[in-house]
């Protein structure tokens, strides 16, 4: 039987959605997984089903029949503006999953589980990019995710994008000109198993090569750049000053214009890449920021510091 003060709590991202099944005191009783939730990625069915899947995985893990739990955070990305809320209340109203519903950002998730007391900045760059801040007297600001559109800067769709840029351009003779295929060209084509840049088109604008798959390829950059120093400094750093754009634009609206910056970084591109992380922490030193970084590889868990805490208010 189901702790009557349990809390469920939810982090969905345009690749993948957890959910953690949780006691009062945040002890983890049962864990799920599925794919992307974002509703501008995916589509509302599809955001919907990605939410049950992975909270009935969670009531499974923990072998406990599903049942409302005292209450709920919902971090997800694409969900921040007020008719997204409206439709994930609607849902969440007809699911019954909680008592009471907390909606916030996946980057109000991440702050809250990787700075001191909830005070500080959060900057993903996963499939997409963001950067969220709150201060210690609840004031917030934001900064990016915009979609991949016209925003998504520093994310691994940007990155994945940047590289098939590069490849085609090298192909017509308008980038730096090698001797057979280089290492970029190569690795993008054995990933898409291709043999050559003329399959691109037909490989990268197949049904269903969505934006998730588009940003899959951000890991064969990475990969490339160890053969290939000019990557890192074309693509992969740019990416990293991109996303301090963003957090100095969150910290100058919360009145941080330089001094001690907790950062706490999320995302898995940008967890995974050094040399976009470090590029970013070395453009907010050079701007007057002394960061103090922490790796938050389990965002999820900012949703049941959250929950605690509206439960305890």
């Amino acid at each position: 039987m189901i702790d009557e003060a349990a809390i469920l709590a939810v982090d969905g991202g345009g690749t993948s959605t957890t959910a953690w099944l949780t006691d009062a005191q945040g002890k983890v009783l049962g864990k799920g997984a599925s794919g992307a939730s974002n509703i501008k990625a995916v589509g509302a069915n599809a955001s919907m089903a990605a939410l049950d899947l992975s909270i009935l995985a969670a009531f499974k893990e923990a072998a406990i029949e599903p049942s409302p739990v005292a209450i709920s955070c919902f971090g997800l990305a694409g969900f921040d503006r007020p008719e997204d809320k409206a439709w994930l209340q609607a849902w969440a109203d007809d699911s019954i999953w909680a008592m009471k519903l907390l909606l916030v950002n996946d980057g109000d998730l991440v702050v809250a589980a990787g700075t001191p007391a909830g005070a500080g900045i959060g900057v993903i760059a996963g499939t997409g990019s963001i950067a969220v801040g709150r201060t210690s007297d609840g004031r917030t600001a934001r900064a990016g995710g915009w979609g991949y559109l016209f925003g998504d800067e520093g994310s691994a769709y940007a990155v994945a994008v940047a590289g098939l840029r590069r490849i085609a351009q090298a192909a017509d003779g308008r980038g730096t000109s090698q001797e057979g295929l280089d290492p970029l060209t190569r690795r993008i084509c054995e990933v898409l198993e291709i043999k050559t840049t003329s399959s691109l088109v037909t490989a990268i604008y197949a049904n269903g090569f969505n934006r998730a798959r588009i940003a899959g390829l951000a890991r064969a950059v990475v990969e490339a750049s160890k053969d290939d120093s000019s990557i890192i400094t074309e693509i992969l750093h740019p990416a990293g000053h991109e996303l301090a754009r963003a957090v100095r634009a969150v910290a100058m609206k919360l009145g941080w214009s330089n001094g001690p910056l907790n950062l706490a970084v999320a995302g898995s591109f940008l967890l995974m890449t050094s040399s976009v992380r470090e590029a970013m922490i070395g453009r907010l030193t050079s701007e007057g920021y002394e960061v103090q970084a922490e790796l938050v590889s389990d965002p999820v868990r900012g949703a049941v510091v959250l929950a605690r805490k509206a439960l305890l208010s």
